[in-house]
Parts: C-alpha cells; sequence; structure tokens
C-alpha cells in the first residue's frame, strides 16, 4: 500500500513520511563505480561509504527500499539534494515527470510488469537523480528490470562504460520504457486471443475480461503518456549535465514511448469494437433464440385449435364415432405441420 497524500495533510512542505508500501524491505545501498578500461561493485552499510565520485570515473548509486528515513537524510546531506526531491522520493505516487535543480536532476518514472499468475498490473516508482559524474536510482523494493544495465556495466559491453552519467540515466529510462513494450505486447496477444473467442464462441466471462483489459491499458496509458512528456522535455532540456551527444539517444526515447501510446490508442478501440462485436453476437444468439421459439409457437397453433375443436363436448360429431376419425385428425395435423415447415422454408425463415 502506498503512502496516501492525506496523510501528509497540514505537514511542512519537505516532511518525510515512511513509505508504506508492498513487500516493504529493509533499505540496500550498492554503488558501481566504472570508466571506460574498469568497473568497481560494493555493496555500502550506509551513505558515509559511498565511493567519492571522482573525475573521470562514473558511480551509480543503486538503493532498493525506502523505509529508513535516515538514510535518506544522510543522501541528502551527502549529496545536497534539496528537500522537496527526498520528500517526492518517499511519495510513491507521483506522476513520472523531470524536475530540474541547481545541480541535479531529478526524474520519476513507473517501472511496470505483468503479473502471470493474475494477469495484473504492477507498478513500482523508480526515481532517479542525475548530478555531476553520478546518478542515484531509488526503488520501493528490492527486484527491478534493471539488470541489463548492470549486466552491461559488469561486461563492459554497449556504450554505457564509454559515455557518461547522462548517458546512464537515459540507459536506465530505455530499458524501462522497453519492458512497456513487453507489457503492452502482452496485452495485445491476451486481446488478440479474446478476439478469436469472441467471433467463434462469446460467453459470459468474455465481457469481464475485456473490462479488465481496457482498465489495464488504461493504466498503462496513465504512465505513459506523461513519460512521453518526460522524455520530450529531456530533449529540449538546455542543462549542462545533459551532453550534445546524448541528446540523440533520448530523441529514439521518446519516439519508442509515442509509438507505444499510439499502440495503446489501437488497442483501446479494438477493444470497443470487440465489446459491440460481444454485444452484436450476444443480441444475434437472442434473435436466433426467439426467431426458433416463435416458429414453433406458430406450428402449434393450428394444431392447438384442431385440438381445441375435438375436445368440446358436443354429441352430433360424427368424426367421433368414425373408425378412422383419430387416424385422420393426427394425419391432418401431420400435414399442416409439414405445410409450415415447408413454407417457413421457402420464405428463408428456417
Amino acid at each position: 500500500m502506498v503512502t496516501k497524500r492525506s496523510e501528509k495533510a497540514g505537514l511542512p512542505p519537505g516532511t518525510l513520511v515512511p513509505v508504506r508500501s508492498r513487500g516493504e524491505s529493509a533499505t540496500v545501498l550498492k554503488a558501481f563505480t566504472y570508466d571506460e578500461g574498469s568497473y568497481k561493485e560494493i555493496t555500502v552499510p550506509q551513505v558515509a561509504d559511498v565511493p567519492p565520485c571522482a573525475d573521470g570515473t562514473i558511480t551509480w548509486i543503486d538503493i532498493d527500499g525506502l523505509a529508513d528515513l535516515r538514510t535518506m537524510n544522510d543522501l541528502g546531506e551527502r549529496f545536497g539534494l534539496h528537500a522537496l526531491m527526498i520528500e517526492d522520493i518517499l511519495n510513491t505516487d507521483q506522476r513520472p515527470k523531470i524536475e530540474e535543480y541547481q545541480d541535479h536532476l531529478f526524474v520519476v518514472v513507473k517501472m511496470l510488469t505483468l503479473d502471470e499468475e493474475t494477469g495484473g498490473l504492477n507498478t513500482e516508482q523508480v526515481s532517479l537523480v542525475l548530478g555531476h559524474n553520478y546518478v542515484i536510482s531509488l526503488q520501493e523494493r528490492p527486484g527491478d528490470i534493471l539488470d541489463p544495465v548492470r549486466d552491461r556495466i559488469r561486461n563492459g559491453t554497449g556504450r554505457v562504460r564509454k559515455k557518461g552519467a547522462d548517458y546512464l540515466l537515459y540507459a536506465l529510462l530505455d530499458v524501462i520504457v522497453d519492458h512497456y513494450f513487453k507489457v503492452v505486447d502482452a496485452l495485445g496477444e491476451r486481446i488478440a486471443a479474446l478476439e478469436r473467442k469472441v467471433l467463434v464462441k462469446p460467453g459470459n466471462e468474455d465481457l469481464v475480461t475485456i473490462q479488465e483489459l481496457r482498465s489495464n491499458l488504461i493504466h498503462v496509458n496513465r504512465y505513459v503518456m506523461p513519460t512521453r512528456e518526460l522524455a520530450g522535455r529531456l530533449y529540449i532540456l538546455q542543462n549542462p549535465l545533459i551532453e550534445k551527444s546524448t541528446r540523440r539517444y533520448i530523441n529514439d526515447l521518446q519516439d519508442h514511448t509515442v509509438y507505444i501510446a499510439e499502440t495503446i490508442s489501437t488497442f483501446r478501440e479494438m477493444l470497443s469494437s470487440l465489446e459491440n462485436t460481444y454485444h452484436a453476437g450476444q443480441n444475434a444468439r437472442m434473435t436466433q433464440v426467439m426467431k426458433l421459439l416463435t416458429i414453433i409457437s406458430t406450428i402449434f397453433i393450428p394444431l392447438t385449435f384442431v385440438v381445441g375443436i375435438y375436445g368440446m363436448n358436443f354429441d352430433h360429431m360424427p368424426e367421433l364415432r368414425w373408425r378412422y376419425g383419430y387416424f385422420a385428425v393426427m394425419g391432418l395435423m401431420g400435414v399442416l405441420v409439414l405445410f409450415m415447415l415447408l413454407w417457413f422454408r421457402r420464405k428463408r425463415w428456417l
């Protein structure tokens, strides 16, 4: 459960409120220090043990868990982070955004994953701080999708160890946005499977599935749209922390978010069309049932008429005493049924 904004009502700006999130855990700090030729990875017990951010090297301070307010305070004092920035880090219901401070850039994004068992959407806030020769990443709990960046640093692959801290910021954002593709593609596969089912054999549970998929798409779009704005602003931001050579990559990041937003819009239109198809199929089935019942009722009307006549208690009904009267009436009723069926078939009602 994330911290509710109402819990801070009346408190001064910059007041830190502990994070209460799902799977809350202790705060763990790791530091990656690297240059083009070498790297070092350590787990540090406290902020004071973080290696200094020397010129010529890049430091990535990777923090899991936000429950320790002392660590957050020490982090702010060590790197000169504004109190409002620390407050936003702990408010884990932030909208994706970018804020510019005197010596830092502060970026908030949402990390999205799909629960394979329930099909639901898991959301976690990732806060990124870009400073001179360092990046700080903070997330609510251990476990993330940032391992590809860690592996590139460890193995010296890609460009990350050849570039500056701004490229590391881009690489982290790129991995998070790339995972949006996986989430949206998985939802697209579910929509395609549901579409095939609805066209062949719609069921009552399909409408619930349509609503669940629409809710997931709205949830994803809620974070994709501001992330697109974030990438656009990061591209045009005139800040010495962002090198010109990195802007081309950031522009590519923006293109990815635009593509994802357009894909989500297409999927939402598909779901609306699928819902209309579902209702049309249900209406067609109901029409067929009503048509069948109407035909059966129409066939039985003349039969009921015949039965009603011979159910009257009159003495002078010669057919009642005729030896073949029963068989003649049953035959007449059979001929009536056959005639009506042929007539309905000719009219293409059957």
